[in-house]
């Protein structure tokens, strides 16, 4: 960029990922020829970080916004003033003033989350601002990034998760009865679902997961079925059939109102249960076992899980397959 192509303030700032607690550094450029012509009296770097929130109230006769906007972190450095002896060196035009801030150790990560009548954000920015005198605007040069929360735990749990788990495990589990059509017996089904045994889950790390699905029919006779033939109800041998949801809960409030990788899968087996008084199981009647299990890994890319007054945020883990759901499972998401 040709020199004549400067603004008066010019922000140099790597808006990489910074981690609470750690310095946030970078720079502003004066370009002395436009500050000049600019009049600017004044040049200092802002950072500010805020939770923002926003309740939408219907009522019969009107609707309202509620929103609150609460600061988290919030300091300013003077870094020129006119008059001040800091030129640039000769033979050129840019002063470039460095700066470094110190992020507050607790603070909340970055995001943003919506629905139909609320939203809630939390956000990290800089802003270096040529103040001019009069009613002239001042000159504004802004400029976001992200945060995470420092979590020693998730990082623990990451480190033991990559190296392969050694520690215990939970099994959830579900079970439903169903049928074809309105009549008839119902035949059982049974999802087990089965992942590290830890309160939180760390972010961007595979971990892993089994489900299992059990079908076993309705009373029936050994001869009604046909070698080629499906068994109803058949668990679902594809992958693609299953699906491993993460839903977020969050807690909004605005001035008082609320709102609220790859797969491995065993192969299928059937085995054939007489029922008791059975001597001839091929005669008599007997129930058909099916089950498969899946193995396999998912990764959240999302931001941890935290609280604030205002604005909160909890991930719970769903399992949905062959219309079960798996007992819903409260995570806390780490930062790893």
């Amino acid at each position: 960029m040709g020199k004549d192509a400067l603004d008066a303030v010019n922000l140099v700032f790597n808006s990489r990922l910074h981690v609470a607690g750690e310095f946030v550094e970078g720079a502003v450029d004066l370009y002395f020829p436009k500050l000049v012509e600019d009049d600017i009296e004044e040049v200092h770097i802002k950072l500010r970080g805020a939770i923002m929130t926003l309740v939408h109230n219907h009522f019969w006769t009107s609707d309202t916004n509620y929103y609150q906007h609460v600061d988290i972190c919030r300091a300013n450095i003077s870094l020129w003033k006119k008059g001040s002896t800091v030129y640039p060196q000769p033979n050129t035009h840019v002063l470039r003033l460095p700066f470094r801030f110190t992020l507050p150790v607790n603070l909340p990560p970055s995001c943003f989350y919506s629905g139909l009548h609320w939203s809630g954000t939390v956000g990290y920015f800089l802003e270096a601002v040529g103040e001019r005198h009069g009613l002239h605007f001042n000159h504004r040069v802004q400029q976001s990034f992200p945060v995470l929360p420092v979590d020693n735990r998730g990082v623990r749990l990451r480190s033991a998760l990559s190296a392969g788990w050694n520690g215990g495990w939970k099994t959830y589990e579900a079970r439903d009865k169903i049928r074809r059509g309105i009549w008839g017996d119902y035949s059982q089904v049974h999802a087990t679902l089965i992942f590290p045994d830890t309160n939180a889950l760390p972010i961007l790390t595979p971990i892993p997961v089994t489900l299992s699905i059990v079908t076993v029919t309705k009373t029936m006779k050994f001869d009604d079925h046909k070698e080629k033939d499906e068994i109803f109800p058949e668990p679902p041998q594809d992958s693609k059939k299953y699906e491993l949801n993460m839903v977020y809960v969050n807690y909004v409030k605005a001035r008082g109102y609320t709102e609220g990788g790859g797969e491995h899968m065993q192969a299928a087996r059937k085995v054939w249960i007489p029922s008791n008084d059975s001597h001839d199981e091929k005669k008599h009647k007997g129930q058909w076992r099916q089950e498969v299990a899946f193995r396999s890994s998912f990764i959240l890319d999302c931001p941890p899980s935290f609280s604030t007054e205002i604005l909160s945020l909890e991930a719970i883990l769903i399992d949905i397959t062959s219309e079960i759901q798996i007992t819903d499972v409260h995570y806390s998401i780490a930062y790893g």
